[in-house]
This record gives C-alpha cells, sequence and structure tokens, in this order.
C-alpha cells in the first residue's frame, strides 16, 4: 500500500511538472510570456482619429467643432508626431452622452492617455477645448505641456468681472433652455450666424457651419452651460506643464481691453508663453495659418 501511493504521488507530481513546463517549447527553449491585452477603454464622451508617429499631440476642437478643424494643422505637422484628433460627443454628427458634458470629456481624455500608454502628451485645445486644455493641465501631471487656442480661463469673468461660477450659472440658464429646445435646422442656421463673426475666409465658414450645424442642440447647449460656468483661475498656479496661450486680436473689442483681460486671468500661470496673432478672429489656426503653425512648432519644442 505505502509503495502504491508513493507511485501515484510520483506520477502526480510528473503530471505537475509536465503541466508547468509549457512554458518551453520541445527541445527545451523558453516561449516568451503572454504579452499583456492591449487596452480595452473606449472612451463614449469623444470620437477620435490617430495618425502619424512619434510625440502624441491630442487635438480638442471647440463647440460644436468636428475635428476636421485641425486638418490643416495636422497636414503641416506631416506625420512627425502621432495625432490624436477628437470630436466631442453631440457635435457634427457625433452622438451625444448624458451629462455632464464637460466632466466626462475631461475624465475620459485622462483615461484615455494611461490606457493607450500616452508619454506627456501634448495638449492642443481650441475655444472649449482650450478651456478643456487648462482645466487637464490642473488635475494631470504628466502632461508634456498644452497649447490653449482661445480658451480663458473664465469666460463670465470677461463680461462682468465681478462674476462668479454660480452667479454666471444663474444669468445663462434661461439661455441655456432656449438653446436646448432648438430643432437642428435652428441650430444650423444660428451656427451659421454665430461662426461668421469668428471666421474671416467665406470657404472656411461654410465648412466649419456645415459641420457645426450637425450637432445636437441639447449637448450643445449643454456645453455651452458648462463652459460659461466653469471658471478655471483658482487652480491655474498648480499647473507644473508649460503652456503656451494664443489669442486672436480681431474679437470685437479694443485690442488693449483684450490683452488686459487675458493677462488678468492667466497670470497665475507659471512659465506662460502667452502670444497674440494680428489679424486673427476667433478661428486663430484657420484665419492665420502660417502664424500659428510657427507658434505651435516652438510650443512642441518647449521642454
Amino acid at each position: 500500500m505505502v509503495d502504491r501511493a508513493v507511485k501515484h504521488l510520483a506520477a502526480a507530481l510528473l503530471f505537475v511538472a509536465a503541466c508547468s513546463s509549457s512554458s518551453t517549447e520541445p527541445g527545451g527553449s523558453p516561449v516568451p510570456p503572454t504579452p499583456p491585452a492591449p487596452p480595452t477603454f473606449k472612451p463614449t464622451a469623444f470620437a477620435v482619429q490617430v495618425s502619424g508617429a512619434g510625440r502624441p499631440v491630442i487635438f480638442i476642437p471647440g463647440l460644436a467643432s468636428a475635428g476636421d478643424v485641425w486638418d490643416g494643422t495636422v497636414a503641416h505637422l506631416g506625420g512627425k508626431v502621432q495625432t490624436h484628433v477628437l470630436t466631442l460627443a453631440g457635435f457634427a454628427g457625433q452622438p451625444a452622452v448624458p451629462g455632464p458634458f464637460f466632466a466626462q470629456v475631461h475624465d475620459q481624455i485622462a483615461q484615455y492617455i494611461v490606457a493607450n500608454h500616452l508619454d506627456h502628451p501634448i495638449i492642443v485645445g481650441h475655444s472649449l477645448g482650450g478651456v478643456m486644455s487648462l482645466w487637464l493641465a490642473e488635475t494631470e501631471p504628466n502632461l508634456g505641456g498644452i497649447v490653449d487656442v482661445e480658451g480663458l480661463p473664465f469666460l463670465g469673468a470677461v463680461m462682468d468681472p465681478s462674476a462668479t461660477a454660480a452667479s454666471t450659472t444663474a444669468a445663462m440658464k434661461p439661455m441655456h433652455d432656449q438653446m436646448a429646445a432648438m430643432t437642428p435646422a435652428e441650430l444650423a442656421a444660428q451656427m451659421k450666424q454665430f461662426l461668421a463673426s469668428m471666421i474671416t475666409k467665406p470657404a472656411d465658414l461654410e465648412r466649419v457651419a456645415a459641420e457645426s450645424g450637425r450637432s445636437d442642440p441639447k449637448a450643445y447647449a449643454d456645453a455651452f452651460f458648462e463652459m460659461m460656468g466653469k471658471d478655471l483661475r483658482p487652480d491655474l498656479a498648480k499647473i507644473t506643464a508649460p503652456v503656451t496661450i494664443i489669442a486672436a486680436t480681431e474679437g470685437g473689442a479694443p485690442r488693449a481691453m483684450m490683452e488686459a483681460a487675458w493677462k488678468a486671468q492667466v497670470a497665475p500661470i507659471k512659465g506662460l508663453d502667452l502670444q497674440f496673432v494680428d489679424h486673427a478672429k476667433h478661428f486663430v489656426m484657420l484665419d492665420q495659418p502660417e502664424a500659428f503653425y510657427a507658434l505651435l512648432d516652438k510650443a512642441l519644442a518647449r521642454k
């Protein structure tokens, strides 16, 4: 009986050894370990198009805009960096998501960076996207830098220097409700009128307005409402990544007044490079592309 038990134990040990040796090929060569599965994170707050190779650069368009507002910029970069061009949920034909809009976009961009192992990415944002880039810089310490195009830390203070997030939200609520009740056709008409003061070239206006007019009215209203009530000024001093801000000079107000408003809001940012582009309206990258590309190249080269 003892001999039989010993034999059974020996057989079991041999079986276990055979199983554990499955990491070697016939002939004794070790089999490389199976690599971990790729990240499965699929954002719902934005769609993304990836191209090029090299340093990761994430492009965030503005309110209701499609990612193709960055087409000229991506072409300029010529595939020498890895571009991640977003179109946010509810904008330009993308499906809308339940709110809150701003927090979801912020959190999912942060998740996207981690899931895709993006090493110190640069965030380039226009308007609403610029506001988002500043917020990400306040909360995500591992960014390589940001380029904020026309995204003020607190838009409400431009209209009323004494404004707070709460007072701006209360004041904007009737406008939000009116915007959210628009039909798609009404939104498309409003977008073309709205953008006419922000884009100089007729061809650019037609293209951007056509894409923006495909946005979901409620998503558009919610995003605008949340952006107006977002005050990033208290935490700007926390930003450690290099920050370049590119601002237009033709915004309907005297240049001196616009420059003063910008400087007052962004003063706490350490190491800030604040640049004003002449003869440009809100869509700086469309109105003055060569000037914009030069400033972007300089920002991408910052350490």
